[in-house]
Parts: structure tokens; C-alpha cells; sequence
């Protein structure tokens, strides 16, 4: 077992030094008064007039210190409760400070650049090879040019389907150009005005290829039947081009 407290709070402490202060200097004012008891009579008196000297400010401090004691004693101790209410109370306080929030300026990115210049260029040098390929003439008059060399008697590729297949070739590898950039312009963008003029400008050579290929079909059977059915107008060139020439 630990050895117990003296003292159980601090006012008994307190108490406890106090009175072993007075005990002190009572036992000296009681040792001081034997000494001048046993001295002799003329050693007394001047002994008298130092201790009166002496003395008179002593007893001051002393009772000086008394009344500190007894003033500590009657102050009150300082308890933990209160130490940790004050605790709390900064805590709270702290608690309650407003944060202020800083801007902060984000630069606002550039933009990307805009992609339809370039698949425009693009588009345009698949166009011009088609114009090229045409020989300056449009769709409906290439085809009407192929037919009469195809119905002249005096044509050297008179009757000959080949007329019809060869420039197919050349015409898918266009296509297939031109509608490779159209799916990039799909990727980048959404459908829009841009990509919807893309779009138009290359319809031209899907709808030659449809004609080409639909007078092919026909010629399969040979002359006569590409004839009867140039008559009674029913290719597909002759619906949508409105064209007819005199066979």
C-alpha cells in the first residue's frame, strides 16, 4: 500500500504552513527573550537599544507576513472544474471563428481547334478528283455520254457492258474516301451544319454509283434488254435525272 496524503486538499496545506510559520517565530521571540535574561545588566541596556532598533522593523515584516498568510489562506483555490470549463470555453470560441473562403481564379481553357477546316480540305480533294474523273461534264450527262457510245453502231464498245463496270472501280474508292473523313467529322462533333454540307457534297458520287450500277444489272441480258428497258423508262438514271435520248 502507497503511503496516504497529508494533506487531502489545498486549503489544508495551506493551513498546515501557517501555523508551522507561527510556531517559528514564536520559538525565536521566546530563544531572544532567554538571552537577554542571562545577560548582565549593562550589556542588557545596550543590548536593549540594538534589539529596539532591530526589533521595530522586524515586528512590522512579521506581521506583514501574517496577515499575507491569513490572506492566502482566506483566497480561494483555483479547482480543476474551473480549469476546464475555461478550457471549453477557448475550444468554443476557436469553434466559432467564420472561415472565410478565398477565390481562387481558374483560367478557363482554350478551346480546341476547330477540325471542319481540315476535313473540308480534305473533302475537297476527293471532290475534285471526281470532277476530274468526270471531265468537266455532270453525273446525268457522263452517263448519257457511256449510253450513246454503248447504242451508236459506229462505236467501237458498241454493246459492251464493260462500259458500265469499269468506271465503278474508281468511283468506290472515292466513295469510300470520302465517307472515311465523314466518320471522322461524326467523331469529333456531333451531327451538325458542317457535317450535314460534308454529307451533301458527297452525295453526288454515291448517286452515280447507283446509276452505273442499276444499268449494269440490266445490260447483263444484253443489248436488247437494256434497250426495251431504256424505252419504257425504267432505269433509274432516267427517273431521277429526267434525261432521255433517242435510241
Amino acid at each position: 500500500m502507497g503511503r496516504p496524503k497529508k494533506y487531502h486538499t489545498t486549503e489544508e496545506k495551506l493551513r498546515a504552513i501557517q501555523d508551522k510559520t507561527q510556531c517559528y517565530y514564536a520559538k525565536q521571540e521566546i530563544s531572544a527573550w532567554r538571552k537577554l535574561s542571562y545577560q548582565p545588566q549593562s550589556s542588557r541596556c545596550d543590548r536593549d537599544k540594538q534589539e529596539a532598533f532591530r526589533t521595530a522593523p522586524q515586528t512590522t515584516s512579521l506581521s506583514q507576513i501574517r496577515n499575507t498568510n491569513r490572506s492566502a489562506a482566506h483566497q480561494p483555490v483555483p479547482s480543476s472544474t474551473s480549469k476546464f470549463t475555461t478550457r471549453l470555453k477557448k475550444i468554443r470560441n476557436i469553434s466559432q471563428y467564420e472561415v472565410t473562403p478565398i477565390p481562387v481564379t481558374i483560367p478557363t481553357p482554350a478551346p480546341p481547334p476547330d477540325p471542319f477546316p481540315k476535313f473540308n480540305a480534305e473533302a475537297l480533294t476527293v471532290l475534285q478528283e471526281f470532277e476530274d474523273f468526270l471531265v468537266g461534264k455532270a453525273p446525268s450527262d457522263y452517263v448519257k455520254s457511256l449510253l450513246c457510245r454503248y447504242f451508236k453502231d459506229n462505236s467501237r464498245r458498241q454493246g459492251e457492258i464493260g462500259l458500265f463496270v469499269e468506271p465503278l472501280d474508281d468511283l468506290y474508292e472515292m466513295q469510300k474516301a470520302y465517307e472515311s473523313i465523314l466518320a471522322k467529322a461524326l467523331q469529333t462533333d456531333s451531327p451538325s451544319e458542317h457535317q450535314k454540307k460534308l454529307e451533301s457534297a458527297g452525295e453526288k458520287i454515291g448517286q452515280l454509283i447507283s446509276w452505273l450500277e442499276d444499268i449494269w444489272r440490266v445490260a447483263i441480258d444484253g443489248p436488247y434488254n437494256l434497250h426495251v428497258t431504256y424505252n419504257n423508262y425504267r432505269l433509274v438514271w432516267q427517273r431521277e435525272a429526267k434525261m432521255y435520248i433517242a435510241v
